[in-house]
């Protein structure tokens, strides 16, 4: 028999997974808490007992004994809920949740997409005010955090490593003003210029040259079509506002 714990949050609420023969079973007390229902006792859900499993688990420094359930059975414990967040708290886990498990045997806890944007253009302000190179800062955070990728920061850690970079400037809407056709425009020529500068490896091609060109300009390449990208898709969905 395999056993794995996985301890991860939902809205900043603890639930313990156990995978047990790659079957993962759900800490009743945990999830009763998050759905707020009293006196978290499997008797009161008419449950499966084929999916109910006691267990030992070391808290305080004492063996406590807590029952884990199965899925189907935890989906009967989601019904008897009359919070509104328990659909949430139920497609969360069925659509996130146990595919990841299932994947992995673990649940991921690292930033997602939107976090790994908002690490980038910490960078990016921080290269900006200091004229320190990108790649010295990323090195530098990757030695702070421990970790080989920006991407593989765990979310615990998102907002010491927003602070450590320097923080984001978020602009107010109402100070934006953008000419969409212009800005339109400088997108589409400056994710063309980065294209063309990978697809004919100009880096490579300047360092055989001996020239220092490549290194000075690679980031401002990539950065460029970084945010030039976000653009674009903030274009597509219409989310600046026409001058």
């Amino acid at each position: 028999m395999s056993n794995q714990i996985s301890v991860f949050n939902f809205n900043q609420s603890q639930v313990r997974i156990q995978i047990v023969n790659n079957e993962p079973l759900f800490c009743l007390k945990d999830i009763a808490e998050i759905l707020n229902i009293s006196n978290a006792k499997s008797s009161r859900f008419n449950l499966s007992e084929a999916g109910v499993h006691k267990m030992y688990l070391r808290s305080s420094g004492q063996q406590r004994e807590l029952t884990f359930i199965n899925e189907p059975n935890l989906y009967r414990v989601i019904f008897r809920s009359n919070k509104k967040e328990a659909i949430d708290f139920q497609n969360w886990v069925f659509n996130e949740v146990l595919p990841t498990i299932r994947k992995t045997g673990s649940y991921s806890l690292t930033i997602n997409t939107e976090q790994q944007q908002a690490i980038k253009q910490a960078v990016n302000e921080r290269s900006y005010r200091t004229g320190e190179h990108h790649q010295a800062i990323y090195t530098k955070f990757y030695q702070q955090f421990k970790v080989p990728r920006y991407q593989d920061l765990p979310v615990s850690e998102f907002d010491e490593a927003i602070k450590w970079l320097g923080g984001v400037t978020k602009a107010r809407k109402d100070m934006i003003e953008v000419n969409r056709t212009n800005l339109i425009c400088l997108v589409h020529h400056m994710l063309w210029l980065n294209n063309f500068y990978i697809d004919n490896r100009l880096y490579d091609v300047f360092k055989m040259l001996g020239s220092d060109f490549g290194v000075k300009t690679h980031d401002h390449f990539g950065d460029g079509a970084f945010v030039a990208s976000m653009f674009k898709q903030q274009l597509e969905k219409k989310q600046l506002r026409q001058v």
